[in-house]
């Protein structure tokens, strides 16, 4: 008897009842699971390489060019905040939509999604488990310790490092860039069932930013994220920049998080 009590306490210490609102049922669990694709394999090392290549790699090639007067070292500088923050931004929302572009189509194709659905698992957490491991893993291995580094080769390149408070700014409004196109990449895989229209739609966007910023309305321009990389240059160079700058900062953290609405409404109403 006391065999089988030992056993019963056993039990009840290893199966904890969890309560969670229905709507995230299972989203520990999903994003345990995310998390260890990123770190448990070498996905977060290929990630981290890639990167210090694109971004520190460029700002070195740069900063030892033979092209800059040694004994000013301001227009360097200028050119490597500008090089990192917008160049960087471009890489980084193409990164982040070429490596998320199947990560709801690809469960879906596999039929990965309706087997895991299939538990007790809400759907919202299925989204959302994909959004946040993606998003923090993406944005650490991609600005936040490039950016660190860059900090550092700054100082190395140029003498100089840019301003805490300005520079963490910058980070952030390139951070936030970056995930504004993750969101739209996970909408679109919850509304396509291949890759093609997700990354076509995804990349289309960022490069229309590109080639067409000089001929949007700037009242329509506020709306869009396509500025916002020029705002996180010039916030860390300490240029004079329009009042309105703020706006489409405001305006792309609300288009993610509509984005990622729609994502859940949409997934919501799969089929499976």
């Amino acid at each position: 008897m006391s065999t089988i009590l030992d056993a019963l306490a056993v039990r009840d210490q290893e199966l904890q009842s969890v309560r969670a609102p229905a709507w995230r049922r299972g989203f520990a669990n999903l994003l345990n699971n995310e998390h260890r694709l990123w770190w448990g394999t070498r996905k977060w090392l290929v990630h981290l390489l890639l990167w210090l290549v694109v971004l520190n790699g460029l700002s070195l090639l740069i900063g030892l060019a033979d092209t800059y007067d040694a004994t000013n070292p301001d227009p360097l500088y200028d050119t490597l905040v500008q090089v990192f923050f917008q160049v960087g931004a471009l890489a980084t929302a193409v990164g982040v939509v070429i490596t998320a572009q199947g990560a709801i189509v690809g469960e879906k194709q596999l039929g990965t999604a309706a087997w895991i659905l299939s538990k007790p698992v809400a759907r919202g957490a299925f989204v959302l488990a994909k959004f946040v491991a993606y998003a923090g893993s993406f944005l650490a291995l991609a600005i936040v310790l490039p950016g660190a580094i860059f900090y550092g080769e700054s100082l190395l390149l140029t003498g100089r490092v840019p301003a805490v408070a300005p520079f963490l700014a910058g980070i952030g409004i390139m951070a936030l860039h970056t995930l504004f196109y993750l969101a739209l990449t996970l909408m679109l895989g919850t509304l396509f069932t291949s890759r093609g229209p997700v990354s076509g739609l995804a990349l289309g966007a960022i490069f229309a930013g590109s080639l067409l910023i000089n001929l949007v309305p700037p009242a329509v321009l506020l709306a869009l994220p396509w500025s916002l990389s020029a705002s996180a240059a010039g916030l860390v160079l300490g240029t004079e920049l329009p009042a309105s700058w703020p706006v489409p900062v405001l305006a792309t953290a609300l288009w993610t998080v509509l984005l990622l609405g729609v994502a859940l409404w949409r997934f919501g109403h799969e089929e499976f």
